[in-house]
């Protein structure tokens, strides 16, 4: 991540059968998380052009890539975003039994798949560095996507805590907390990146993302009118420019790819907060024009349930695409050149998704296994 729901759409909500439908109030949701999971694995697709595996900085391949980069940076914020519009909503749940949920949901997958991608490293690529294993296993990121689990799993810990002030602070209040949480993770980052003081490790790094958790919870409710449709995707549309223009500025003027030059695509950053908030404002209305799901005057269930049915392995998707991904690369590579390139990543990202379903779908029917997933 990312990724990062986070690949980790599954999280956010209590296990719950894929035969089911989605009811019609929280279908954006669902659909919300298939394009955040769709985004996360073109995103992993796409950035190894960008950071120059594959072209010249500054070639017309790489700006492309720029683009399309920053376009789907909004998914990790996202997934962070669904996360707490659907756990912070205040309900009858125990400290034990809201813990042994959460975390038997987060805790198995966060070993099984730490243990594996490390493994792979280890002695497949025979990369064979034990102490540098630890190291990343101390910093919250065993792989490139999985620091997206000790996210949730930080934001977890804290949920029972923070329903207990969305059911009794002020809207206000709540606002007022989002907001600093939100400005205090935007500083962060941008200290740790532009600066290279601080670094997250595996039991802080929930904590920048917590903004954008009490923002899933305070804009759930949020119904754009016309004007504010257009004006929310007016914001992306800027922001994504912004990101891309930045980013581009800022790689030709030091030469080279380094952090600073990767800042406008941190999560926290300012253009990519705007982006991610515009985009899940947008999920709502944009998913109510979609009669399938949401026709009062038809019988909807049968598209709400494949609905529910791909949201719920998205977690599943997110876990196991990188190792796919990565051996279909090593088998296809990408070429320089801006329209190749993109075709070759988006059919990438399709097959992809489809091999990730598949084996997010098998795994699940494997007892002893289906817990991973």
């Amino acid at each position: 991540m990312t990724v990062q729901t986070s690949y980790a759409s599954r999280p956010s909500a209590p296990r719950r059968s894929v035969t089911g439908a989605t009811p019609v109030e929280t279908a954006w949701l669902d659909v919300a998380r298939i394009a955040a999971i769709t985004a996360v694995v073109l995103l992993h697709a796409v950035a190894v052009v960008v950071t120059r595996d594959h072209t010249a900085l500054g070639t017309a391949t790489w700006w492309t890539a720029n683009v399309v980069d920053s376009a789907v940076r909004w998914c990790v914020p996202v997934f962070i975003m669904i996360s707490g519009a659907l756990l912070l909503t205040p309900r009858r749940e125990g400290l034990r039994a809201f813990y042994r949920r959460r975390f038997s949901r987060i805790g198995i997958p966060l070993a099984a798949w730490s243990a594996f991608y490390l493994s792979v490293d280890l002695f497949v690529e025979r990369w064979n560095d034990w102490p540098d294993a630890l190291h990343r296993i101390l910093a919250g990121q065993p792989a490139v996507h999985l620091y997206f689990l000790f996210v949730l799993a930080g934001l977890y810990a804290l949920t029972p805590f923070l329903r207990v002030l969305t059911a009794h602070a002020p809207r206000r209040t709540l606002w007022w907390a989002a907001v600093l949480t939100t400005a205090l993770g935007v500083a962060d980052q941008a200290i740790s990146d532009l600066a290279g003081i601080g670094e997250a490790n595996a039991v802080t790094r929930f904590l920048p993302y917590l903004g954008y958790y009490l923002l899933g919870h305070l804009l759930r409710g949020t119904v754009l009118g016309r004007r504010g449709v257009w004006t929310a995707g007016a914001v992306f549309v800027a922001s994504v420019a912004a990101t891309a223009g930045l980013v581009g500025a800022t790689a030709l003027a030091h030469g080279e790819w380094n952090a600073q030059t990767a800042y406008a695509y941190d999560y926290l950053s300012p253009t990519v907060l705007a982006m991610s908030v515009a985009l899940f404002l947008l999920f709502k209305p944009l998913t109510g024009r979609w009669r399938r799901l949401t026709a009062p005057d038809r019988d909807t269930t049968a598209a709400r349930r494949r609905l529910r049915t791909l949201a719920d392995l998205s977690f599943g998707v997110f876990l196991v695409h990188l190792i796919l991904l990565r051996e279909l690369r090593s088998f296809t590579g990408i070429p320089d050149h801006p329209v190749a390139m993109v075709a070759t990543v988006l059919a990438q990202t399709a097959a992809v998704l489809a091999a990730s379903l598949l084996a997010t779908a098998v795994l699940r029917r494997i007892p002893g296994v289906r817990a991973t997933v």
